[in-house]
């Protein structure tokens, strides 16, 4: 192992401890029972306080130590690549609400090897774990390589550009900075049946909806043997948002607006062209 490997190791190692300290708290919260019926109130009032300050201390904890930790994966890509399957682990432990971890790692290793990545994590671990492995993959037709705007932000500073030309070298860079090493787009059905295949068998209703927002219930590039998996879906999706009126996964599966590299990206198979 790199003295850059150890380094970022550690790093992983740290924020797996921190994420595990959320975890912990998470699940022990209210965990008072019968205790609290005998307590006064003010003594409640103030569990209660200390409760909310801790949280949000380790809330705000775990959001410095991510960045932290995006920025040193972004730093080194090399050791990013070596350490993805590590990357990969701590990325289905939280929700992943924006993109500071898979951006670096989509840089290192490309889209086609972390939507490989993100798919084999569906078929292990909780279903929690599964369900951000697949809100995970929202983020991949979005991620951005900062070099080609790098390379024009220099040579503008050695040499600037007429102001006529700037407009048409800056959407150029754009265009090359959106555009993946290698095509995925092939990638993408796979994922769907996996997410379907969870989504169907998940018992969880809150995680069902987040998997919900992964596939969609047609397109044409859906594998053959996705069909029963994907009726069973229907069947579930139509019988939970029944039910259930806080299911909006589940109603936006049904209403066709859903499937990550399909009609979250605005049309079907939009990455293909990249």
């Amino acid at each position: 192992m790199t003295d850059q490997d150890a380094e970022l190791t550690t790093r992983l190692d740290a924020f797996g401890a921190l994420l595990a300290e959320a975890e912990r708290r998470g699940t022990g919260r209210g965990g008072h029972d019968g205790q609290d019926e005998q307590d006064s109130q003010d003594d409640q009032d103030d569990r209660d306080d200390r409760d909310g300050r801790d949280g949000q201390d380790a809330y705000e904890r775990v959001e410095a130590a991510r960045l932290a930790l995006g920025a040193a994966l972004g730093a080194d890509r090399a050791a990013t690549a070596r350490l993805a399957g590590r990357v990969l682990g701590l990325l289905v432990r939280e929700r992943p609400w924006n993109a500071q971890l898979i951006g670096p790692l989509v840089g290192a290793i490309g889209h086609r090897a972390t939507l490989e990545g993100l798919t084999a994590l569906m078929h292990q671990g909780s279903w929690q774990q599964r369900g951000n492995a697949a809100a995970a993959a929202y983020h991949l037709p979005f991620h951005r390589d900062p070099a080609p705007l790098a390379v024009l932000a220099a040579e503008h500073r050695s040499a600037p550009l007429p102001r006529e030309r700037l407009p048409e070298r800056y959407l150029e860079a754009l265009r090359l900075a959106h555009r993946p090493a290698e095509p995925y787009a092939d990638l993408w059905p796979r994922f769907w049946l996996a997410a379907a295949e969870c989504f169907t068998a998940c018992p969880d209703g809150e995680v069902r909806d987040l998997l919900a927002l992964a596939f969609p219930l047609e397109h044409p590039d859906h594998l053959p043997e996705a069909a029963p998996v994907l009726a069973e879906a229907r069947r579930i999706a139509r019988r939970t948002a029944a039910r259930e009126p806080g299911a909006a996964g589940h109603r936006r599966l049904l209403a066709g607006s859903t499937g990550y590299g399909a009609a979250l990206q605005g049309r079907p198979g939009a990455d293909r062209a990249a």
